[in-house]
């Protein structure tokens, strides 16, 4: 799936990691675009002209690998769910190629904003240590006493800068989720998600998409995971986003 547009968009100018140290963002405002193949591709213009794109060793897009963490009864899924401000959500993350780990907390703080703790580890971890524990809680009013491993997810992702530098563009494809009992494939769309500082000025590919009538979504990978691999779950209030992503 999407060779074309992977084949298109590595084509860009690059950047490399160092040139990306000014755009980490881990408080930042976000949005997101879910997009078949199709739609995809009608963004490549407003891409060539005006991002480029994360290289490293001549490679431009990248494995991840996400073990997600939630307590036993899904607290931060239904938190999620019930529409809770001050949301969580715990995670492992491995980018595969150059072999980082990280432990991760973001925390959504208003509508589009996102705040992220980040901590090195040596190697993906599927439990959480007392140590991880007291920081998640320190996260959360609420009472968090067990953590453990609910969703492994992995991706590929693009990475793109725009030529101010004050703007990130994700473009996520080839989204797998498994849990321990089976596991679900969400390969025919694309997840993009735009990241700016509050600063920053108006962005050239959320405003291409708007005009063209794409609508941004609530998605998270996390999220869709537990509603794709846990069908009795209560999800009445994620139902139009469902139907939004399965009907691309």
């Amino acid at each position: 799936m999407f060779q074309n547009f992977i084949s298109s968009i590595s084509k860009l100018n690059s950047v490399t990691l160092t040139d990306l140290d000014s755009v980490s963002l881990l408080n930042r405002i976000d949005c997101k675009f879910v997009l078949n193949e199709e739609n995809l591709e009608k963004i490549l213009p407003c891409l060539i002209q005006n991002y480029s794109i994360l290289k490293i060793n001549d490679c431009s897009i990248f494995r991840y690998e996400n073990n997600y963490f939630d307590t036993p009864d899904l607290q931060f899924y239904k938190d999620h769910h019930n529409g809770y401000l001050n949301r969580i959500k715990v995670r492992s993350r491995k980018y595969v190629e150059s072999n980082l780990c990280f432990f991760e907390i973001k925390k959504k703080e208003k509508t589009n904003r996102t705040s992220k703790y980040r901590s090195v580890l040596p190697g993906l971890i599927a439990t959480i240590s007392e140590e991880q524990k007291e920081i998640i809680q320190s996260f959360t009013r609420k009472n968090v006493p067990e953590i453990e491993l609910v969703l492994r997810n992995n991706f590929n992702r693009i990475t793109l800068v725009d030529s101010l530098f004050t703007e990130r563009v994700t473009i996520d494809l080839n989204i797998h989720f498994i849990n321990k009992n089976e596991a679900f494939q969400l390969d025919k769309v694309a997840i993009i998600e735009i990241k700016q500082s509050k600063t920053s000025h108006s962005s050239p590919l959320g405003n291409f998409l708007k005009e063209n009538n794409f609508r941004e979504q609530s998605i998270s990978k996390y999220i869709f995971g537990i509603i794709s691999l846990m069908p009795s779950i209560k999800k009445n209030n994620f139902l139009p986003l469902i139907k939004s992503v399965t009907n691309l």
